[in-house]
């Protein structure tokens, strides 16, 4: 864990120095800047008011540091690896409690299956989001729930509930489906909780972000195609609260558009770099299925891929389950006998029969080290577009930009690309265009060289 922080810390931090972020980096900087110091609209992305495109309280503890004036970007981006990295430890005690007392080594490997997960990783190094600061708690939901610790499990999803909105869903059928374990007052008490979750979200989705979305932008980029498919004139549909209502009218149109190869191929998709573990102890995948039916929904460019941000709230879903089958099937190996297998005489060698055990751990590793290989961000991520050492370089450009950005007063308006624009976004208006703009005219902009994207 301490490894995987201090890596990734440094990894983020170099990004970010050297002009490699991406536009989220600079939305979340301004959002939660703006918050501190009472800009709540966001110029970048055309929007009245934060609350127009998420939900996320974790903003307001960040943003009283940066108001307090402990430099933003390090503090979110070493939160975030630190956060990250936490997620070994739900994973750890999770197979250590389901596997044999003298597998603790097993345990450890599965923790370190888990950091592998591609999204995991991609989400470590790409910008800062408040959902993958989720992910250990989620699974620690699992792990709490598991050990039968459910004021534990409810003190966890309370804390899930300030990093995004749709996770209030898959809190909502995990609590269902628990509910539904349990006798009397306890089942009432379930069903009442995840009533309450449905209703957290609901009156966000429905009520408060009409309220303050953006006329134009990632919604639209989302669920435009959705809009139109199912009639609206021109595929714009305003809201969350509009696309629900023109859904339920069209159920025919929407199960149609539906019916693609790649959203067909997405559960596909999330399931091989845990080698499909998660179908054996399966109980705990209901959490994944709120987001997966968003990511279904949506037409955002690469959204069904496991290194797109989108899946990681539902992440720790699919390991607690891969964890809780893989140990399943190591207890199940573990218990054959040599004459449990006798028919077979060219599998009578007991050193065969004691291997078969390690087949779930050895099949995870695999597939996530593959998974990693191909699709993830980290120094094996060799056929991965996600991860390149010159992103943490600076470019030719890199000594003029930091002149350029130094020049710049502080309550100027400015317009960069997204790289420089993340040292400068912590102000009034801060603008990328053309991709990102207000319209409105600028006091610097400060330009890209030729040597940089």
């Amino acid at each position: 864990m301490a490894a995987y922080a201090i890596f990734y810390g440094v990894l983020s931090w170099q990004r970010f120095a050297t002009f490699h972020a991406q536009i989220d980096m600079s939305y979340y900087l301004r959002l939660i800047w703006g918050i501190g110091h009472g800009h709540p609209d966001l110029p970048l992305v055309k929007a009245p008011h934060f609350l127009g495109l998420h939900l996320e309280p974790i903003v307001f503890p960040l943003a009283a540091l940066s108001a307090l004036g402990i430099p933003l970007a390090p503090l979110l981006l070493g939160l975030q690896a630190v956060a990250v990295a936490a997620l070994a430890w739900p994973a750890y005690r999770l197979a250590r409690r389901h596997l044999l007392s003298n597998q603790a080594w097993q345990a450890g490997l599965y923790a370190l299956a888990a950091l592998l997960y591609p999204t995991v990783t991609v989400a470590t190094l790409h910008d800062f989001h408040p959902v993958t600061l989720a992910l250990a708690p989620l699974l620690g939901v699992i792990d709490a729930l598991d050990q039968g610790r459910r004021v534990r499990a409810v003190f966890l999803g309370a804390l899930c509930l300030s990093f995004r909105e749709d996770i209030a869903l898959q809190l909502a059928v995990v609590a269902l489906a628990e509910s539904l374990r349990l006798p009397g007052a306890a089942r009432r008490l379930g069903l009442f909780l995840c009533l309450g979750l449905v209703a957290y979200f609901s009156i966000y989705v429905l009520l408060i972000q009409p309220r303050y979305l953006p006329p134009a932008g990632s919604y639209g980029l989302h669920f435009g195609a959705l809009s139109q498919a199912l009639g609206e004139p021109g595929g714009r549909s305003e809201s969350g609260r509009a696309l629900l209502f023109l859904a339920g009218r069209h159920p025919f149109l929407l199960l149609r558009y539906l019916l693609t190869q790649d959203r067909l191929a997405y559960p596909l998709v999330l399931l091989w770099p845990v080698a499909f573990l998660p179908l054996l102890r399966p109980r705990y995948l209901l959490g994944a299925l709120p987001v997966i039916a968003i990511n279904l929904l949506s037409d955002f460019p690469r959204v069904r891929t496991i290194e797109a941000h989108y899946a990681t709230a539902l992440v720790p879903f699919l390991l607690g389950p891969a964890i809780l089958g893989g140990t399943r099937a190591t207890q199940i190996l573990s218990s054959f006998s040599l004459s449990s297998l006798r028919p077979l005489s060219s599998l009578r060698s007991p050193r065969f029969l004691s291997s078969l055990r390690f087949l779930p751990l050895f099949a995870i590793l695999l597939f996530s080290v593959l998974s990693q290989v191909r699709h993830g961000a980290s120094p094996i991520s060799w056929r991965s577009p996600r991860f390149a050492w010159s992103d943490f370089r600076d470019a030719p450009d890199a000594a003029a930009l930091r002149a350029a950005i130094a020049a710049v007063p502080p309550e100027a308006s400015v317009a960069a690309a997204p790289g420089p624009l993340a040292h400068l976004c912590q102000r009034e208006r801060a603008l990328s265009p053309p991709e990102y703009d207000d319209g409105k005219p600028v006091e610097v902009t400060v330009a890209i060289g030729k040597d940089r994207k």
